[in-house]
């Protein structure tokens, strides 16, 4: 898959994957009213390279978690996975993924360190070189979307442990 277009970087893309995020989280919210929504990832941080893929944090309450993920399944999303206060969902496939929605309890600790990374990445410039590094050489390597992500894990916790 490495050679799929969504496991390419692209560059300067940040106003058009602001502009996603807005509009998806408007559908979200048609769905999930009182869900809360952050636009987290590369996509979410001005100037860093990113797959075209927007991710989406969706945060409800710890029980509603798993309900919230099904009702958007219902709505067209597909349901990759789930896990205790974690599900995620592709938009609009996982073969063809625009978006990514990751629902969680809202500031719960996967929440947590999303916004987190995130807000560091904005921030820190060194935090933001180091990731991207880390980045680049995954998604030349990787074959899937989870050897991708795999291959960021261990930089990302670095970061969150550093600052």
């Amino acid at each position: 898959m490495a050679s799929d277009d969504c496991m390419v970087l692209v560059d300067g893309g940040h106003a058009e994957w602001a502009r996603r995020a807005a509009r998806m989280s408007l559908e979200i919210l048609s769905v999930l009213p009182s869900a809360s929504i952050e636009h987290i990832g590369s996509t979410a941080v001005p100037g860093l390279p990113a797959k075209p893929v927007v991710d989406l944090a969706v945060g409800v309450s710890a029980r509603e978690v798993s309900r919230s993920a099904h009702q958007l399944a219902q709505h067209g999303f597909d349901l990759e996975g789930e896990r205790s206060h974690h599900a995620w969902l592709s938009f609009p496939v996982r073969s063809a993924r625009a978006y990514v929605v990751h629902v969680l309890e809202f500031r719960g600790e996967e929440w947590t360190k999303r916004v987190r990374f995130r807000d560091i990445l904005l921030a820190d410039e060194m935090s933001r070189e180091r990731y991207l590094a880390v980045k680049q050489e995954a998604s030349a390597r990787a074959k899937d979307w989870g050897e991708y992500t795999r291959a960021k894990a261990s930089v990302v916790s670095e970061i969150l442990q550093r600052i």
